[in-house]
Protein backbone atom coordinates (compact mmCIF):
# COMPACT_ATOMS: atom_id res chain seq x y z
CA UNK A 1 0.00 0.00 0.00
CA UNK A 2 1.40 3.38 -1.00
CA UNK A 3 2.07 5.89 1.78
CA UNK A 4 -0.43 8.73 2.01
CA UNK A 5 0.61 12.22 3.06
CA UNK A 6 -2.95 12.94 4.12
CA UNK A 7 -3.19 9.82 6.27
CA UNK A 8 0.24 10.45 7.78
CA UNK A 9 -0.71 14.01 8.74
CA UNK A 10 -4.06 12.93 10.16
CA UNK A 11 -2.48 10.12 12.18
CA UNK A 12 0.39 12.29 13.44
CA UNK A 13 -1.80 15.24 14.41
CA UNK A 14 -4.45 12.92 15.84
CA UNK A 15 -1.85 11.15 17.96
CA UNK A 16 -0.44 14.49 19.15
CA UNK A 17 -3.87 15.84 20.05
CA UNK A 18 -4.80 12.59 21.79
CA UNK A 19 -1.54 12.59 23.77
CA UNK A 20 -2.10 16.19 24.85
CA UNK A 21 -5.71 15.40 25.76
CA UNK A 22 -4.67 12.37 27.81
CA UNK A 23 -1.95 14.36 29.59
CA UNK A 24 -4.43 17.18 30.24
CA UNK A 25 -7.00 14.70 31.55
CA UNK A 26 -4.53 13.05 33.91
CA UNK A 27 -3.31 16.43 35.12
CA UNK A 28 -6.87 17.70 35.63
CA UNK A 29 -7.80 14.51 37.45
CA UNK A 30 -4.85 14.74 39.80
CA UNK A 31 -5.28 18.47 40.44
CA UNK A 32 -8.98 18.06 41.12
CA UNK A 33 -8.33 15.10 43.39
CA UNK A 34 -5.69 17.03 45.34
CA UNK A 35 -7.94 20.08 45.54
CA UNK A 36 -10.86 18.01 46.78
CA UNK A 37 -8.66 16.39 49.42
CA UNK A 38 -7.49 19.79 50.61
CA UNK A 39 -11.11 21.01 50.68
CA UNK A 40 -12.19 18.04 52.79
CA UNK A 41 -9.25 18.65 55.15
CA UNK A 42 -10.29 22.29 55.45
CA UNK A 43 -13.79 21.13 56.31
CA UNK A 44 -12.43 18.93 59.15
CA UNK A 45 -10.34 21.82 60.45
CA UNK A 46 -13.27 24.26 60.35
CA UNK A 47 -15.53 21.82 62.22
CA UNK A 48 -12.88 21.37 64.92
CA UNK A 49 -12.49 25.14 65.25
CA UNK A 50 -16.23 25.59 65.66
CA UNK A 51 -16.28 22.90 68.36
CA UNK A 52 -13.65 24.87 70.24
CA UNK A 53 -15.74 28.05 69.99
CA UNK A 54 -18.69 26.64 71.93
CA UNK A 55 -20.53 24.42 69.49
CA UNK A 56 -19.60 21.25 71.42
CA UNK A 57 -22.69 21.59 73.58
CA UNK A 58 -24.87 21.02 70.49
CA UNK A 59 -23.74 17.40 70.29
CA UNK A 60 -26.01 15.02 72.26
CA UNK A 61 -24.42 13.75 75.46
CA UNK A 62 -25.61 10.17 74.82
CA UNK A 63 -26.14 9.66 71.09
CA UNK A 64 -27.49 6.34 69.84
CA UNK A 65 -24.70 4.04 68.77
CA UNK A 66 -24.60 3.43 65.02
CA UNK A 67 -27.17 6.13 64.29
CA UNK A 68 -24.74 8.30 62.31
CA UNK A 69 -24.59 7.79 58.50
CA UNK A 70 -21.33 6.26 57.31
CA UNK A 71 -20.55 9.22 55.05
CA UNK A 72 -20.75 11.80 57.85
CA UNK A 73 -17.75 13.02 59.80
CA UNK A 74 -17.21 11.87 63.38
CA UNK A 75 -16.59 14.37 66.19
CA UNK A 76 -15.05 13.39 69.52
CA UNK A 77 -14.34 15.83 72.37
CA UNK A 78 -12.42 14.79 75.45
CA UNK A 79 -11.77 16.62 78.71
CA UNK A 80 -8.46 16.41 80.51
CA UNK A 81 -8.05 13.24 82.66
CA UNK A 82 -11.51 11.96 81.64
CA UNK A 83 -11.83 8.29 80.80
CA UNK A 84 -14.80 8.66 78.46
CA UNK A 85 -15.38 11.31 75.77
CA UNK A 86 -17.17 14.46 76.84
CA UNK A 87 -19.08 14.50 73.58
CA UNK A 88 -18.98 12.13 70.59
CA UNK A 89 -21.18 11.62 67.54
CA UNK A 90 -20.06 7.98 67.43
CA UNK A 91 -18.98 6.70 70.90
CA UNK A 92 -18.14 3.26 69.47
CA UNK A 93 -15.26 4.73 67.45
CA UNK A 94 -12.14 4.96 69.67
CA UNK A 95 -10.11 7.69 68.01
CA UNK A 96 -6.46 7.61 69.18
CA UNK A 97 -5.94 10.11 72.00
CA UNK A 98 -2.21 10.24 71.40
CA UNK A 99 -2.58 11.45 67.82
CA UNK A 100 -0.39 14.49 67.12
CA UNK A 101 -1.97 17.85 66.50
CA UNK A 102 -3.00 18.43 62.89
CA UNK A 103 -3.88 15.90 60.22
CA UNK A 104 -3.09 12.22 60.42
CA UNK A 105 -4.33 9.02 58.79
CA UNK A 106 -4.98 6.17 61.22
CA UNK A 107 -6.41 2.64 61.13
CA UNK A 108 -9.40 2.46 63.49
CA UNK A 109 -11.76 -0.51 63.82
CA UNK A 110 -10.37 -2.00 60.63
CA UNK A 111 -10.95 1.15 58.54
CA UNK A 112 -8.70 3.93 57.38
CA UNK A 113 -9.63 7.35 58.82
CA UNK A 114 -8.48 10.86 58.15
CA UNK A 115 -8.25 12.61 61.53
CA UNK A 116 -7.75 16.25 62.46
CA UNK A 117 -6.64 16.74 66.07
CA UNK A 118 -6.94 20.06 67.87
CA UNK A 119 -5.29 20.14 71.29
CA UNK A 120 -6.33 22.74 73.87
CA UNK A 121 -4.96 23.05 77.44
CA UNK A 122 -7.91 21.14 78.90
CA UNK A 123 -9.70 19.83 75.81
CA UNK A 124 -8.92 17.43 73.00
CA UNK A 125 -11.02 17.85 69.86
CA UNK A 126 -10.81 15.28 67.07
CA UNK A 127 -12.74 15.34 63.79
CA UNK A 128 -12.47 12.25 61.56
CA UNK A 129 -13.76 11.06 58.21
CA UNK A 130 -13.53 7.67 56.54
CA UNK A 131 -10.77 7.56 53.90
CA UNK A 132 -13.01 5.45 51.65
CA UNK A 133 -15.65 8.18 51.69
CA UNK A 134 -13.02 10.80 50.95
CA UNK A 135 -11.66 8.72 48.07
CA UNK A 136 -15.13 8.29 46.62
CA UNK A 137 -15.85 12.02 46.84
CA UNK A 138 -12.49 12.86 45.28
CA UNK A 139 -13.03 10.33 42.49
CA UNK A 140 -16.56 11.52 41.69
CA UNK A 141 -15.48 15.13 41.56
CA UNK A 142 -12.30 14.45 39.56
CA UNK A 143 -14.12 12.30 36.98
CA UNK A 144 -16.41 15.23 36.22
CA UNK A 145 -13.40 17.22 35.06
CA UNK A 146 -12.73 14.59 32.34
CA UNK A 147 -16.05 15.10 30.56
CA UNK A 148 -14.97 18.27 28.69
CA UNK A 149 -11.89 16.43 27.42
CA UNK A 150 -13.90 13.38 26.39
CA UNK A 151 -16.40 15.59 24.53
CA UNK A 152 -13.86 17.92 22.91
CA UNK A 153 -11.38 15.23 21.81
CA UNK A 154 -13.60 13.80 19.00
CA UNK A 155 -14.45 17.35 17.90
CA UNK A 156 -10.78 18.31 17.77
CA UNK A 157 -9.91 15.12 15.86
CA UNK A 158 -12.69 15.91 13.38
CA UNK A 159 -11.34 19.45 13.05
CA UNK A 160 -7.86 18.03 12.37
CA UNK A 161 -9.28 15.80 9.64
CA UNK A 162 -11.15 18.73 8.08
CA UNK A 163 -8.14 21.06 8.26
CA UNK A 164 -5.85 18.49 6.65
CA UNK A 165 -8.43 17.83 3.94
CA UNK A 166 -8.83 21.55 3.19
CA UNK A 167 -5.07 22.15 3.32
CA UNK A 168 -4.40 19.36 0.82
CA UNK A 169 -7.24 20.36 -1.49
CA UNK A 170 -4.81 22.42 -3.58
CA UNK A 171 -2.58 19.38 -3.92
CA UNK A 172 -5.53 17.35 -5.18
CA UNK A 173 -6.43 20.10 -7.64
CA UNK A 174 -2.87 20.16 -8.94
CA UNK A 175 -2.94 16.37 -9.23
CA UNK A 176 -6.13 16.51 -11.30
CA UNK A 177 -4.61 19.16 -13.56
CA UNK A 178 -1.46 17.10 -14.01
CA UNK A 179 -3.58 14.07 -14.96
CA UNK A 180 -5.25 16.18 -17.64
CA UNK A 181 -1.93 16.98 -19.30
CA UNK A 182 -1.13 14.97 -22.41
CA UNK A 183 0.80 15.40 -25.61
CA UNK A 184 -1.97 17.42 -27.22
CA UNK A 185 -2.49 19.71 -24.22
CA UNK A 186 0.83 20.59 -22.65
CA UNK A 187 -0.31 23.54 -20.57
CA UNK A 188 1.60 24.87 -17.58
CA UNK A 189 0.20 24.44 -14.09
CA UNK A 190 -1.12 27.65 -12.50
CA UNK A 191 1.08 29.09 -9.77
CA UNK A 192 -1.40 31.61 -8.38
CA UNK A 193 -2.55 30.84 -4.83
CA UNK A 194 -0.20 27.87 -4.67
CA UNK A 195 1.22 27.34 -1.14
CA UNK A 196 4.84 28.33 -0.71
CA UNK A 197 5.79 24.75 0.17
CA UNK A 198 4.39 23.48 -3.15
CA UNK A 199 5.76 26.26 -5.35
CA UNK A 200 9.18 24.62 -6.02
CA UNK A 201 7.42 21.38 -6.94
CA UNK A 202 5.01 23.16 -9.31
CA UNK A 203 7.85 25.16 -10.87
CA UNK A 204 9.78 21.94 -11.49
CA UNK A 205 6.76 20.36 -13.20
CA UNK A 206 6.26 23.48 -15.34
CA UNK A 207 9.90 23.44 -16.43
CA UNK A 208 9.58 19.76 -17.28
CA UNK A 209 6.41 20.46 -19.28
CA UNK A 210 8.23 23.22 -21.13
CA UNK A 211 11.11 20.92 -22.04
CA UNK A 212 8.68 18.18 -23.06
CA UNK A 213 6.69 20.58 -25.22
CA UNK A 214 9.85 21.80 -26.89
CA UNK A 215 10.99 18.22 -27.53
CA UNK A 216 7.61 17.21 -28.95
CA UNK A 217 7.47 20.30 -31.13
CA UNK A 218 10.94 19.54 -32.45
CA UNK A 219 9.90 15.98 -33.23
CA UNK A 220 6.70 17.16 -34.90
CA UNK A 221 8.57 19.66 -37.06
CA UNK A 222 11.10 17.00 -38.01
CA UNK A 223 8.32 14.60 -39.06
CA UNK A 224 6.52 17.34 -41.00
CA UNK A 225 9.70 18.54 -42.70
CA UNK A 226 10.80 15.02 -43.53
CA UNK A 227 7.37 14.19 -44.94
CA UNK A 228 7.36 17.35 -47.03
CA UNK A 229 10.82 16.60 -48.35
CA UNK A 230 9.83 13.04 -49.21
CA UNK A 231 6.68 14.04 -51.09
CA UNK A 232 8.58 15.63 -53.96
CA UNK A 233 10.83 12.67 -54.82
CA UNK A 234 7.97 10.22 -54.34
CA UNK A 235 5.75 12.26 -56.67
CA UNK A 236 8.56 12.36 -59.19
CA UNK A 237 9.00 8.59 -58.91
CA UNK A 238 5.26 8.13 -59.44
CA UNK A 239 5.35 10.27 -62.59
CA UNK A 240 8.43 8.52 -63.89
CA UNK A 241 6.82 5.16 -63.26
CA UNK A 242 3.68 6.26 -65.13
CA UNK A 243 5.82 7.43 -68.05
CA UNK A 244 7.88 4.25 -68.00
CA UNK A 245 4.94 1.83 -67.95
CA UNK A 246 4.38 1.69 -71.77
CA UNK A 247 8.02 0.79 -72.28
CA UNK A 248 8.06 -2.13 -69.82
CA UNK A 249 8.31 -5.54 -71.42
CA UNK A 250 5.21 -7.72 -70.92
CA UNK A 251 7.22 -10.19 -68.89
CA UNK A 252 8.19 -7.49 -66.39
CA UNK A 253 4.74 -5.96 -65.95
CA UNK A 254 4.10 -7.90 -62.71
CA UNK A 255 7.30 -6.66 -61.12
CA UNK A 256 6.57 -3.18 -62.36
CA UNK A 257 3.14 -3.25 -60.70
CA UNK A 258 4.81 -4.26 -57.42
CA UNK A 259 7.19 -1.33 -57.82
CA UNK A 260 4.32 1.08 -58.38
CA UNK A 261 2.50 -0.40 -55.40
CA UNK A 262 5.52 0.21 -53.20
CA UNK A 263 5.75 3.79 -54.42
CA UNK A 264 2.02 4.28 -53.74
CA UNK A 265 2.30 2.86 -50.23
CA UNK A 266 5.26 5.11 -49.52
CA UNK A 267 3.25 8.09 -50.70
CA UNK A 268 0.37 7.07 -48.43
CA UNK A 269 2.77 6.73 -45.48
CA UNK A 270 4.18 10.19 -46.13
CA UNK A 271 0.66 11.62 -46.34
CA UNK A 272 -0.25 9.95 -43.05
CA UNK A 273 2.88 11.32 -41.42
CA UNK A 274 1.89 14.81 -42.53
CA UNK A 275 -1.61 14.32 -41.10
CA UNK A 276 -0.12 13.05 -37.84
CA UNK A 277 2.15 16.08 -37.60
CA UNK A 278 -0.85 18.37 -38.14
CA UNK A 279 -2.87 16.42 -35.55
CA UNK A 280 -0.06 16.79 -32.98
CA UNK A 281 0.29 20.51 -33.68
CA UNK A 282 -1.18 22.79 -30.99
CA UNK A 283 -4.42 24.60 -31.67
CA UNK A 284 -4.07 27.96 -33.37
CA UNK A 285 -4.92 31.06 -31.41
CA UNK A 286 -8.22 32.80 -31.84
CA UNK A 287 -11.80 31.59 -32.11
CA UNK A 288 -12.48 28.21 -33.73
CA UNK A 289 -15.31 28.20 -36.25
CA UNK A 290 -17.81 25.47 -35.23
CA UNK A 291 -17.96 22.51 -37.62
CA UNK A 292 -21.11 20.75 -38.81
CA UNK A 293 -20.51 17.07 -38.04
CA UNK A 294 -23.47 15.78 -40.07
CA UNK A 295 -22.13 17.32 -43.28
CA UNK A 296 -18.66 15.93 -42.54
CA UNK A 297 -20.06 12.43 -42.03
CA UNK A 298 -21.91 12.64 -45.36
CA UNK A 299 -18.72 13.73 -47.15
CA UNK A 300 -16.72 10.91 -45.52
CA UNK A 301 -19.25 8.31 -46.66
CA UNK A 302 -19.30 9.80 -50.17
CA UNK A 303 -15.53 9.53 -50.46
CA UNK A 304 -15.54 5.77 -49.85
CA UNK A 305 -18.78 4.86 -51.61
CA UNK A 306 -17.14 3.89 -54.92
CA UNK A 307 -14.74 1.46 -53.20
CA UNK A 308 -17.52 0.09 -50.98
CA UNK A 309 -19.87 -0.37 -53.95
CA UNK A 310 -17.17 -2.20 -55.91
CA UNK A 311 -16.86 -4.71 -53.06
CA UNK A 312 -20.57 -4.99 -52.39
CA UNK A 313 -20.36 -3.34 -48.95
CA UNK A 314 -23.56 -1.68 -47.80
CA UNK A 315 -22.99 1.62 -45.98
CA UNK A 316 -25.96 3.08 -44.14
CA UNK A 317 -26.78 5.61 -41.45
CA UNK A 318 -28.97 4.50 -38.56
CA UNK A 319 -29.28 7.88 -36.90
CA UNK A 320 -28.09 11.37 -37.77
CA UNK A 321 -28.26 14.47 -35.61
CA UNK A 322 -27.68 18.11 -36.36
CA UNK A 323 -24.98 19.60 -34.24
CA UNK A 324 -21.91 21.77 -34.49
CA UNK A 325 -18.77 21.07 -32.50
CA UNK A 326 -15.93 23.24 -31.30
CA UNK A 327 -13.28 21.88 -33.65
CA UNK A 328 -11.70 22.66 -36.99
CA UNK A 329 -13.76 21.02 -39.72
CA UNK A 330 -10.72 19.63 -41.54
CA UNK A 331 -9.55 17.81 -38.40
CA UNK A 332 -13.01 16.35 -37.74
CA UNK A 333 -13.16 15.23 -41.38
CA UNK A 334 -9.81 13.45 -41.10
CA UNK A 335 -10.88 11.63 -37.94
CA UNK A 336 -14.26 10.50 -39.32
CA UNK A 337 -12.79 9.60 -42.73
CA UNK A 338 -10.11 7.46 -41.10
CA UNK A 339 -12.74 5.50 -39.15
CA UNK A 340 -14.89 4.95 -42.24
CA UNK A 341 -11.87 4.01 -44.36
CA UNK A 342 -10.70 1.52 -41.73
CA UNK A 343 -14.18 0.00 -41.63
CA UNK A 344 -14.20 -0.43 -45.42
CA UNK A 345 -10.69 -1.86 -45.38
CA UNK A 346 -11.43 -4.52 -42.74
CA UNK A 347 -15.01 -5.39 -43.74
CA UNK A 348 -15.20 -8.42 -46.06
CA UNK A 349 -16.94 -8.21 -49.44
CA UNK A 350 -20.70 -8.11 -49.06
CA UNK A 351 -20.53 -6.84 -45.49
CA UNK A 352 -22.29 -3.86 -43.92
CA UNK A 353 -21.15 -0.66 -42.25
CA UNK A 354 -23.53 1.38 -40.11
CA UNK A 355 -22.99 4.95 -38.98
CA UNK A 356 -24.75 6.48 -36.01
CA UNK A 357 -24.61 9.91 -34.45
CA UNK A 358 -25.88 10.98 -31.06
CA UNK A 359 -25.27 13.63 -28.42
CA UNK A 360 -24.22 12.77 -24.88
CA UNK A 361 -22.71 14.87 -22.07
CA UNK A 362 -22.47 17.99 -24.26
CA UNK A 363 -20.58 16.10 -26.97
CA UNK A 364 -21.41 14.74 -30.42
CA UNK A 365 -20.53 11.08 -30.92
CA UNK A 366 -19.98 9.43 -34.30
CA UNK A 367 -20.03 5.62 -34.24
CA UNK A 368 -18.92 3.40 -37.11
CA UNK A 369 -19.94 -0.27 -36.78
CA UNK A 370 -18.65 -2.88 -39.25
CA UNK A 371 -19.00 -6.61 -39.78
CA UNK A 372 -15.27 -7.32 -39.96
CA UNK A 373 -13.32 -9.95 -38.01
CA UNK A 374 -12.98 -7.78 -34.90
CA UNK A 375 -9.86 -7.44 -32.75
CA UNK A 376 -8.66 -9.78 -30.05
CA UNK A 377 -9.23 -8.36 -26.57
CA UNK A 378 -5.53 -8.39 -25.65
CA UNK A 379 -4.73 -6.17 -28.65
CA UNK A 380 -7.47 -3.59 -28.06
CA UNK A 381 -5.37 -1.44 -25.66
CA UNK A 382 -2.74 -1.03 -28.40
CA UNK A 383 -4.93 -0.04 -31.35
CA UNK A 384 -4.10 3.66 -30.93
CA UNK A 385 -0.33 3.07 -30.80
CA UNK A 386 1.58 4.49 -33.72
CA UNK A 387 2.51 2.01 -36.47
CA UNK A 388 0.56 -0.75 -34.71
CA UNK A 389 -1.50 -2.99 -36.98
CA UNK A 390 -3.84 -5.57 -35.51
CA UNK A 391 -4.21 -7.43 -38.82
CA UNK A 392 -1.02 -7.66 -40.87
CA UNK A 393 -2.87 -9.21 -43.81
CA UNK A 394 -4.62 -5.92 -44.57
CA UNK A 395 -2.52 -3.14 -46.04
CA UNK A 396 -2.12 -0.01 -43.96
CA UNK A 397 0.38 2.31 -42.31
CA UNK A 398 -0.69 1.79 -38.70
CA UNK A 399 -1.14 5.55 -38.26
CA UNK A 400 -4.83 6.05 -39.00
CA UNK A 401 -6.14 5.44 -35.47
CA UNK A 402 -3.17 7.30 -33.96
CA UNK A 403 -4.21 10.34 -35.97
CA UNK A 404 -7.80 9.93 -34.78
CA UNK A 405 -6.66 9.74 -31.14
CA UNK A 406 -4.42 12.81 -31.49
CA UNK A 407 -7.19 14.88 -33.11
CA UNK A 408 -9.86 14.03 -30.53
CA UNK A 409 -7.48 14.59 -27.62
CA UNK A 410 -6.53 18.00 -28.99
CA UNK A 411 -10.14 19.19 -28.73
CA UNK A 412 -10.96 17.43 -25.46
CA UNK A 413 -12.91 14.64 -27.14
CA UNK A 414 -12.55 10.87 -26.99
CA UNK A 415 -11.73 7.99 -29.31
CA UNK A 416 -12.99 4.50 -28.44
CA UNK A 417 -12.56 1.12 -30.14
CA UNK A 418 -14.42 -1.95 -28.91
CA UNK A 419 -15.71 -5.24 -30.26
CA UNK A 420 -19.39 -5.60 -30.97
CA UNK A 421 -21.46 -7.11 -28.16
CA UNK A 422 -24.60 -7.95 -30.12
CA UNK A 423 -23.52 -11.46 -31.08
CA UNK A 424 -21.98 -10.41 -34.40
CA UNK A 425 -18.33 -10.06 -35.33
CA UNK A 426 -16.88 -6.65 -36.00
CA UNK A 427 -15.86 -3.55 -34.10
CA UNK A 428 -17.47 -0.28 -33.04
CA UNK A 429 -15.20 2.72 -33.58
CA UNK A 430 -16.43 5.97 -32.05
CA UNK A 431 -15.18 9.53 -31.72
CA UNK A 432 -16.60 12.47 -29.82
CA UNK A 433 -16.13 16.23 -30.06
CA UNK A 434 -17.48 18.85 -27.63
CA UNK A 435 -20.59 20.66 -28.72
CA UNK A 436 -20.21 24.30 -29.65
CA UNK A 437 -21.30 26.69 -26.91
CA UNK A 438 -24.33 27.90 -28.87
CA UNK A 439 -25.49 24.28 -29.29
CA UNK A 440 -25.01 23.56 -25.59
CA UNK A 441 -27.06 26.63 -24.63
CA UNK A 442 -29.78 25.58 -27.07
Amino acid sequence: MRPSLRNNLVVALGALVSAVAIAQGISSYQLCSSGMSALLDLRLEQVATRMRNGYAESIPATPVRGSQPSRDIVITIRKQNAEVPFRSTEPSLPLPEDAPAGFTSEQVNGERWRIYTLREPKTLIQVAQRSSVRDELERETAVKTLWPTLVLLPLVLGAVLLIVHVSLRKVNQLGNEVQGIDVSQLKLLPVSRVPVELLPFVDSINRMIGRLAQSIETERKFIADAAHELRTPLTALQLQADNLQPHIAPGNQERFRELRGGITRSGELVAQLLRLARADAPLPGGTIEPADVAAIVVDAVSSVLPLAAARGIDIGAEEMVTGKVTAIGADVAVAVRNLVTNAVRYTPDGGTIDLRMHTEDNAVWVEVTDTGPGISEELLPRVFDRFFRANLEVEGTGLGLSIVKAITAKYGGQAVIRNRNDGKSGIVAAVSFPLARSAVQA
